[in-house]
């Protein structure tokens, strides 16, 4: 190495070989004129690629970025060693197009100072394509303008929009470009001095993945793969115009820990296929108007407590037309039916059928009283029960018939036939008793016994439902439907409170055994 720096030795060479198994970055490389062509293997004084030396690369970057050149680079350098030429040192990289055929493909002897592991740069311009504007047809340039996505329907919107188009190669010397080694993958930063639409940034992804913000300041990010976000803390977007998501397949969202909340100014509009809502606690909804439900079949169950309804004003039902004859139907073969209102009407077009098995209860029921061992059907009120049929009025009972009243008792029609048809035929007053007729009035013809046997009385006919006459027929519960606006705080908000609370208790309080 004596007078090495005094007396360098520069080169001008051809990189063979980058695998430094040091990690030093260095390179081999075949001096021209100093270490003879590779040409074939049985040539007497070919010197392989093994045998040449390792180059040291000046990095004047100072490790920020350092760069290796590739196999196949023509390199500029000087020997520190001088004409012994056994440490090289690479300053730089010379551009050029590479027109020499690999050693070997030739005649025999025929110099190749292209390295057959770099045949694909044979005569590939030395600027990569978004400078010199070449090669259009290389490269995922294809890929992404082919696969451009044009009027995707916006969510419940006839309103459609197309993805921007990405900035294609151009002739630009102003443009920078950080490219890898093939030039597959690489940044561009574009410069707009020669033309508005040239300031652009560009990094584009040999897959044909893109991320781009053009000359407007539109960004846009393409993936031809999957895309992950991963945030260890707080993830914000604000948007001061719309949102749109297209999603060609599934989506979903999942909250963790914590509530999650959606405001919406305006309207929100839901459409799907089945729209499935489970709660593993309570189900709120609450609307400032008015809550409209509509469907083919609505069906409600409540399968561990009560179904309250509500209403602030008149609660309606209809059912059916003349196509379904639909009708209204509740069941409650196990428990009550009540109804209390301040009037009540019943219509029915056709015919109203009251009936009752008349099996004594034996519910251990204390609401609206304790009912075991009632049966039949009782109508009391302490004014006026009237019946009215515009033809015939029956009545029939399989045991005793009463009819009392307190003070009068009237029986008025046409004719008036009052038969016992095989007993005894009683009729008695307590004070006087008038029997009037415009024609003859017959009495004891034919009659074997006088009336001396007690009317039965209606009492005796209810038993133990006697007492309770007066007392109040039905008790409904009446619903209680929580405003959702009243609703206590979510859990998961009371335990992050009773947290803080506890930390902030231990805070103050003093350490030690007391």
């Amino acid at each position: 190495m004596a007078g090495g720096f005094n007396n360098m030795l520069h080169f001008v060479g051809v990189v063979e070989d980058t695998h430094d198994r040091t990690n030093a970055g260095r390179v081999r490389v075949r001096a021209f004129g100093i270490h003879p062509p590779r040409v074939s293997s049985d040539v007497e004084d070919s010197v392989p690629t093994a045998h040449l030396p390792w180059a040291t690369v000046l990095d004047g970057s100072y490790g920020v970025s350092p760069v290796i050149p590739s196999i196949g680079d023509w390199v500029f350098g000087f020997f520190v060693d001088g004409r012994e030429a056994q440490q090289p040192m690479i300053m730089g990289r010379l551009p050029g197009m590479h027109l020499n055929l690999p050693g070997g493909t030739g005649e025999p002897g025929e110099d190749g100072y292209l390295p057959p592991e770099s045949i694909h740069n044979y005569g590939k311009p030395e600027l990569h394509r978004y400078q010199g504007g070449e090669d259009l047809d290389k490269g995922q340039t294809l890929i992404q303008r082919s696969s451009q996505e044009s009027f995707i329907e916006q969510a419940l919107s006839e309103e459609t929009f197309d993805e921007p188009p990405i900035a294609m190669p151009e002739n630009n010397l102003n443009n920078r470009v950080f490219a890898s080694k093939n030039g597959d993958n690489f940044i561009v930063m574009g410069d707009g001095a020669e033309s508005e639409s040239s300031d652009y940034i560009l990094m584009s992804h040999s897959s044909g993945s893109v991320f781009q913000i053009d000359p407007n300041g539109t960004i846009f990010i393409k993936s031809f793969g999957d895309q992950y976000n991963t945030t260890d803390g707080v993830l914000s977007s604000y948007v001061t115009g719309s949102s749109h998501t297209n999603v060609q397949e599934d989506w979903s969202l999942k909250v963790e820990t914590g509530s999650g909340k959606v405001f919406v100014s305006g309207d929100l509009d839901i459409e799907c296929e089945n729209f499935n809502v489970t709660a593993r606690s309570n189900m709120n909804l609450h609307a400032g108007v008015k809550t409209n439900m509509s469907a083919n079949g609505i069906s409600v169950l409540a399968t561990g407590d009560d179904i309250n309804v509500g209403a602030k004003g008149n609660m309606k039902f209809a059912t059916g037309d003349d196509d379904t004859k639909g009708g209204f139907y509740v069941q409650a073969l196990s428990g009550d039916f009540h109804i209390d209102t301040y009037k009540t009407n019943m219509f029915s077009e056709t015919y109203t059928k009251i009936s009752c098995k008349g099996t004594p209860a034996v519910s251990e029921q204390t609401i609206p009283y304790a009912d075991a061992g009632h049966h039949g059907i009782e109508i009391n009120t302490p004014d006026i029960i009237h019946l009215d049929a515009g033809v015939n009025l029956s009545g029939k009972a399989g045991g005793k018939l009463s009819l009392e009243g307190t003070t009068i008792a009237n029986l008025t029609a046409q004719k008036v036939d009052i038969v016992a048809s095989g007993g005894t035929l009683n009729m008695k007053s307590s004070d006087i008793a008038n029997l009037d007729s415009n024609a003859t009035v017959q009495l004891g013809n034919g009659t074997q016994e006088a009336a001396t046997s007690t009317i039965s009385s209606i009492d005796s006919t209810r038993g133990a439902q006697k007492d309770l006459k007066d007392a109040q027929v039905s008790t409904t519960e009446v619903a209680t439907v929580m405003s959702p606006g009243t609703l206590p705080k979510s859990q998961a908000k009371k335990k992050a409170i009773i947290k803080r609370l506890k930390s902030f208790i231990t805070g103050i309080m003093p350490t030690g055994d007391d």
